[in-house]
């Protein structure tokens, strides 16, 4: 009995990540995860009271390592001032590391949030990001802008990877060619 549970569970996640990643969190019902499902909404709600429970089910590995990612970029960990290509290696496996683990989480957080806990994290990890990049461009008259635009571009190319990449080897392969790319750009305009 507690087999079928289980896989009942599974499927339910399943077809919930499916849904989610299809029409957004805002946009899915629970009763259309019951019915992709084939079980009545009051089933449903013995292996979850809700849908946020549901989501964040689906979200909270992926949260809890993008937490760690940020953690490490600003305690400094990721410093172009380390040099160019140390500072891709470190970003580069840090990120595909996350990316292969937690994909669908991920996906999920970056462009399925809205009306969840996870709905501001992209604007805040641009932010972020753009305020580590900004000081690098201090010369520059918009450096400010030039930052959010790099952390903008560095963020969407990730997730365009993610999204449309499944083997691992093509997405180190993108990635490392993303980050090479802004690390290039980055170089450019600090000559």
């Amino acid at each position: 009995m507690q087999v079928l549970k289980d896989e009942l569970r599974h499927r339910i996640l399943s077809e919930a990540q499916h849904l989610f990643l299809q029409r957004g969190y805002a946009r899915t019902s629970l009763q259309m995860i019951a019915d992709k499902v084939n079980i009545s909404k009051s089933n449903l709600y013995h292996y979850f009271k809700s849908k946020e429970e549901l989501f964040y089910e689906l979200t909270d590995s992926a949260a809890e390592g993008l937490r760690k990612l940020i953690i490490r970029l600003r305690d400094k960990r990721f410093d172009p001032a380390t040099g160019q290509r140390e500072y891709q290696v470190l970003l580069t496996e840090e990120v595909l590391s996350l990316m292969l683990a937690e994909k669908y989480g991920l996906l999920l957080i970056m462009e399925q949030s809205q009306g969840t806990r996870y709905e501001a994290l992209r604007a805040s990890m641009i932010d972020m990001l753009a305020a580590k990049i900004a000081p690098l461009l201090e010369d520059e008259d918009n450096s400010l802008l030039l930052a959010q635009i790099m952390a903008q571009n560095l963020l969407s190319g990730t997730v365009q990877i993610l999204k449309n990449r499944v083997r691992p080897r093509e997405v180190r392969t993108n990635l490392n060619r993303l980050v090479e790319y802004h690390t290039k750009g980055m170089d450019a305009l600090l000559r």
